[in-house]
């Protein structure tokens, strides 16, 4: 019953078709074999109608980034040469279905269809062969990935969203090729370094940076300036603070906070973070004076001297509300606004430098943004995207996220979502959406749960097809969140899961396949969703004859064991490797000397599984950190050689416990089993490539 529609579909349209097709069914003798297969299995396909000498063809797609291959493919096979587009509306929207072909075209093709024509003879002809051509090299491209260089558009967008899916590993990664290709300037890469490890909390790192005093003579944006304010806070007062020793704070700030960042206090404010506003509250009386310009116009452009937008916005909204400011100055003034306004939105300066009425002012929030959108206004809304102090979506507005979220997806499954202008905004603002959403501190909000489906939905639809790390990291953490508030949504997170490894089932996407599994081994109530989604891993590892680590051989072993298969099929596809067995893979755990390993996470089944793992495989002691508050198995763990990090799962409290080593701590990205003992593989790996190189 699943696929009435496209057996209706198929039915209304074979009625035009040759008698002889018709009567070939499906065997060699039909053209079209092809094409009806990828119909019932849901891929694009395209069919004609004959009316006559003349042919009309439809090409359907389950989603917009099919549909749009699917017409770069016909631009390059067919059209123009063999036949043409309909010059009156080529791609037919969902709400213009009209006739007895409505019905199953809404279900096939729900994002639009696209319509061409040719001659009855071509089509009887060079179309068709073309069509089966075109069908045999595509099951004949091997399904691997291409290594490709990144653009710096694209490193920047992974770096980010390896951030707000705490794998720090993968954003020191972005940042080093971005030094290595000089893709960027040395201070901006400088800039997402601080941005980095602020995130992490690694304040310590940003005050010992050997480079800080280079870093304090740049120009730098608000929120660099405020990474290092609050990092001098946390290292040299706040344990003061909170000690309550008031005396040794104000010592601290006067003895090492003033004498380094004296100039960077001068720009900040309160609301750059909780430390940054108790120090200027207890600045000495000189530093304090210091802080005081002498005129609202002298403030006004020495920050716009120095780029200090929100200083400009704040003293030229002062100065255009002073009657006795000179006229001759009041053009300069709203300048220097409008130019703020490029970098920093806020409505009321928009309102006062463009007027309530202005025609197509640059979105300065989501909502405007959307609405951009609607009124096909492209450049305003990519402006929004591109503003550099771009306004979060805050997700604790559920009502507005959910609406915005629910817009956006709606453009894109708009027939003109087709277009690539369109498509690389769209692309952008979900990867936006992606960082305020899934980098929200109190991630996931389950009043948020019908935003986040809809997300991961449009993640899944626009970019299962790579396998950028950070990509993977995202739908699965959008996955993790959706199950987390919402248990019954297993079957869809679990069908969407099996999609983005569908779609590019390559070696490179392996991790991602076996943590989709181990979310779903977590979060699912019955084993048989994730049990098809093992099965298509090993198959896919047996048949490639990937060579897997001993580690990563227990990883799915495991994996398979929880989802309830017994040992005999377990061993069947997945063996294990004799030890003597030349060919089998250098255990680097085994191989790695380590005496003490701890994790530090509050998923205990998780830990304790990794730590037998990891106990088994190299010998090492194996502290497991399942505290809410720095407790005894904390200090116990300050003395292991590397400290594996779940940062999902992990309390500030504790975290903080680790600021004096934080060399030998790594970032767990993700909190399953497979997670933390591969984040362990790769340290060790990397400890021997460096003692190497």
């Amino acid at each position: 019953m699943s696929n009435q529609p496209h057996e209706e579909l198929l039915v209304r349209l074979a009625a035009s078709w040759p008698a002889e097709w018709r009567t070939a069914g499906e065997s060699d003798a039909n053209p079209l074999r092809y094409e009806i297969a990828a119909l019932r299995a849901g891929e694009e396909a395209h069919l004609p109608f004959f009316h006559g000498s003349h042919v009309a063809w439809l090409t359907v797609a389950g989603t917009t980034a099919a549909l749009r291959a699917a017409i770069t493919g016909l631009r390059a096979w067919m059209i123009p040469s063999f036949a043409w587009e309909d010059r009156v509306r080529p791609i037919v929207q969902p709400a213009e279905y009209r006739g007895p072909l409505a019905a199953p075209l809404a279900a096939v093709s729900p994002t639009g269809y696209y319509r061409w024509h040719s001659t009855a003879a071509a089509a009887r002809g060079c179309i068709t062969e073309k069509l089966v051509l075109w069908r045999k090299l595509r099951l004949l491209r091997p399904p691997t990935a291409v290594a490709e260089e990144p653009s710096l558009f694209a490193l920047r967008e992974q770096f980010q969203l390896a951030l707000v899916t705490g794998d720090r590993m993968l954003a020191e990664a972005a940042l080093t090729a971005l030094d290595e290709r000089q893709l960027d300037t040395a201070a901006n890469t400088s800039f997402m370094r601080t941005r980095m490890r602020a995130w992490f909390g690694a304040h310590a790192e940003i005050v010992h940076d050997p480079n800080l005093s280079r870093l304090l003579a740049l120009r730098m944006p608000q929120t660099v300036r405020a990474a290092i304010s609050e990092a001098f806070y946390h290292v040299y007062v706040r344990d003061h603070v909170v000690a309550g020793r008031d005396a040794a704070a104000n010592a601290a700030v006067a003895d090492h906070v003033i004498p380094q960042i004296a100039g960077l206090l001068a720009l900040a404010q309160p609301e750059d973070g909780e430390g940054t506003c108790w120090i200027l509250d207890h600045l000495p009386m000189e530093a304090a004076a210091a802080r005081q310009p002498e005129s609202q116009e002298q403030a006004f452009f020495g920050a716009l001297r120095r780029c200090d937008w929100r200083r400009v916005q704040e003293a030229g909204l002062q100065l255009l509300g002073h009657t006795e400011l000179r006229e001759a100055l009041r053009p300069l003034v709203q300048m220097g606004l409008a130019e703020s306004l490029k970098y920093r939105p806020d409505a009321s300066v928009q309102v006062v430098v463009q007027g309530p009425s202005q025609g197509r002012p640059t979105p300065q929030n989501w909502r405007q943004f959307v609405s951009a959108l609607h009124a096909s206004n492209g450049p305003a809304a990519e402006g929004f995207l591109e503003l550099a102090q771009r306004p979060a979506l805050d997700p604790a507005d559920g009502r507005v996220a959910t609406e915005v979220i629910a817009a956006l997806v709606e453009q894109f499954t708009a027939p003109h979502a087709i277009e690539d202008s369109r498509a690389v905004v769209l692309n952008r603002a979900l990867a936006c959406l992606v960082e305020d959403l899934v980098g929200d501190r109190s991630y996931p909000r389950c009043e948020l749960v019908e935003a986040y489906l809809a997300l991961l939905q449009a993640w899944v639809a626009t970019r299962s097809g790579g396998t950028l790390p950070a990509d993977s990291n995202v739908a699965l953490s959008l996955a993790a969140g959706v199950l987390q508030c919402r248990g019954r949504e297993e079957a869809e997170v679990a069908t969407l899961l099996r999609t983005w490894w569908d779609n590019r089932p390559v070696k490179a996407k392996l991790p991602f396949l076996l943590n989709a599994l181990e979310v779903l081994d977590e979060h699912a109530s019955q084993p048989a969703t994730a049990q098809g989604l093992w099965i298509d891993g090993v198959t896919f590892i047996r048949s490639r004859v990937v060579a897997l680590t001993p580690t990563e051989t227990r990883l799915w072993r495991a994996v398979g064991q929880d989802l309830g298969f017994d040992r005999p099929a377990i061993d069947e596809y997945v063996p294990v490797e004799a030890e003597s067995d030349e060919r089998a893979p250098e255990d680097p755990l085994a191989s790695s000397g380590l005496r003490k390993v701890a994790i530090v996470s509050l998923h205990e089944r998780a830990a304790k599984a990794a730590a037998d793992i990891i106990t088994e495989r190299s010998g090492a002691e194996v502290v497991v950190v399942d505290e809410v508050v720095a407790g005894a198995a904390t200090d116990s763990a300050r003395t292991a050689e590397v400290i594996l990090l779940v940062w999902a799962a992990t309390k500030h409290a504790v975290y903080r416990a680790f600021d004096d080593v934080r060399d030998r701590l790594v970032y767990v990205q993700g909190t399953g089993m497979g997670s933390i003992v591969l984040a362990l593989e790769r340290w060790v790996r990397q400890g021997a490539a460096a003692r190497t190189s």
